[in-house]
């Protein structure tokens, strides 16, 4: 991932001088986050770089040709966009599932490997996103073709999102400028709150190198490769910390690459919001991974129906959405298993809900709302335990190491208690946490410029010392 590389840090110390040099001409700034971010691309692969310039080049002839006004020539023509992103999304996704079909009819050697572009499902998504608000507002402003392409390779974004939408779109902060608004401005461009920019960029770098990646190699990863070598505690401790781990992991990528883009001059939806301490699983949803969950209801729920006709079809459609997330993830069984699981919670707490005649009834009660997060918690920690196992198989092997382990629950290793002990204290501090982190940003937006230094190498080399050698890999990049 060559956002934590030393080249990509060298790059924005040459790069940022450059880019607010031509502050005031914002063409010119997009001219060189365009090169940039096909730059990168090609670093990794050109073939890379090549699907992005041609899928964009098709996204932006089709948001041309749509009318100006809504026609039933203009829907099949956004029909044939989104199912066009989805058949590129689903060929390069799924290919791998049909390969030993494919071998098996046309021979072992005539079947080639293909690799997937990176960041495809967050263009894809991105682009029917565009061509959606094409679609229904006809009238409206559309991407030229250096446009839409630097929306699509914006090289802070292009590996994993946060989604960003090409026009205007409600976020956890408000009404939140689209990326279509932010390329297009005239006005020259200003950092945003360079200290809370930094200062995300150093808690993502310890979010995602250290914490997430002293979780992987110290409990995750031996824990679910060998199950059975392991006693009770120890399980808990890796299907507790797996869960942790996919969170610092995927959030620290999003506060990094949020803070990069306000270096830039750009604001990026937020992805996060204190999800493991959700209440119930609708309230997870509504706080992890937000840009893709608010994209899931706008895309997929509510085209399916939404809560429009009734409450028996809500329920179906809601299921139906989660399962269409479980297998985006990836084509194993485990994959549909999670989405299924996800999906019958939401079923479920929509029914009891209903029974109730109040919607959060018990966990809006001041005694069970601690009993209604640790539910949710326990429910997302062994949910999570099918999506982090190749097959079936694995994720009994798991479940046989934690409810039924041969070894016993002694705990004969300090250090575990320790981590369940931290995982308990992150649950029950976070929101001090979260305040602590924002003294920090006011603390250093109240230092002179010339001394951020100090404070910023600092938090460096803690992370340098205490994270795990080597650069770690990024989890979502993988779906």
């Amino acid at each position: 991932m060559f956002l934590l590389s030393i080249e990509f840090a060298l790059f924005m110390l040459a790069f940022l001088p450059l880019y607010w040099s031509v502050a005031k001409w914002p063409k010119a700034q997009n001219i060189l986050l365009l090169l940039a971010g096909l730059g990168w691309l090609v670093r990794e692969d050109a073939w890379f770089a090549l699907t992005v310039t041609l899928f964009s080049s098709l996204i932006w002839l089709i948001g041309r040709l749509m009318p100006s006004e809504k026609t039933r020539g203009g829907k099949w023509l956004a029909g044939f966009g989104i199912v066009s992103g989805l058949a590129v999304l689903c060929f390069f996704k799924y290919f791998d599932f049909f390969r030993p079909l494919l071998q098996q009819a046309f021979g072992q050697n005539a079947v080639v490997d293909i690799l997937l572009p990176l960041g495809l499902s967050y263009y894809v998504f991105q682009s029917i996103a565009y061509i959606v608000y094409c679609y229904q507002y006809p009238q409206s402003e559309r991407f030229d073709w250096d446009e839409v392409l630097l929306h699509f390779s914006f090289f802070p974004t292009v590996t994993s999102g946060p989604i960003i939408r090409a026009a205007a779109f409600k976020s956890i902060d408000g009404i939140q400028l689209g990326a279509l608004g932010q390329i297009r401005t005239r006005r020259p461009r200003e950092l945003v709150r360079p200290a809370l920019a930094v200062a995300l960029i150093a808690l993502g770098l310890a979010k995602k190198w250290w914490l997430a990646g002293s979780l992987a190699e110290g409990w995750v990863s031996p824990v679910f490769a060998n199950p059975e070598q392991f006693g009770g505690w120890d399980v808990l401790a890796a299907v507790y910390g797996y869960t942790f781990q996919l969170f610092f992991d995927f959030s620290g990528y999003s506060d990094l690459v949020i803070g990069l883009a306000m270096l830039l001059g750009f604001r990026l939806p937020k992805n996060f919001n204190a999800p493991l301490r959700a209440a119930n699983i609708r309230e997870f949803w509504n706080r992890w991974h937000i840009s893709l969950s608010t994209w899931i209801r706008d895309y997929i729920y509510i085209p399916l129906g939404g809560s429009k006709k009734g409450f028996a079809r809500t329920q179906l459609n809601l299921l139906l959405a989660m399962v269409l997330s479980g297998i985006w993830h990836g084509y194993g069984w485990n994959f549909l298993l999670w989405g299924v699981l996800h999906g019958l919670a939401l079923v479920c707490l929509n029914i009891g809900d209903r029974l109730i005649g109040k919607s959060n009834g018990l966990s809006g009660l001041p005694f069970c709302k601690w009993l209604a997060v640790a539910v949710t918690f326990h429910f997302v920690c062994l949910t999570f335990v099918v999506f982090n196992t190749s097959s079936l198989n694995d994720t009994q092997l798991v479940f046989s190491a934690l409810f039924d382990n041969a070894q016993g629950w002694r705990l004969t290793d300090w250090a575990t208690a320790a981590v369940l002990a931290l995982f308990a204290a992150m649950l029950l501090l976070y929101p001090y946490l979260i305040r602590l982190f924002d003294a920090a940003v006011a603390g250093l937006e109240k230092l002179p410029l010339w001394l951020w230094f100090v404070p910023l190498t600092l938090a460096l080399l803690v992370i340098v010392v205490l994270a795990p050698s080597g650069i770690p890999g990024f989890i979502y990049a993988n779906f």
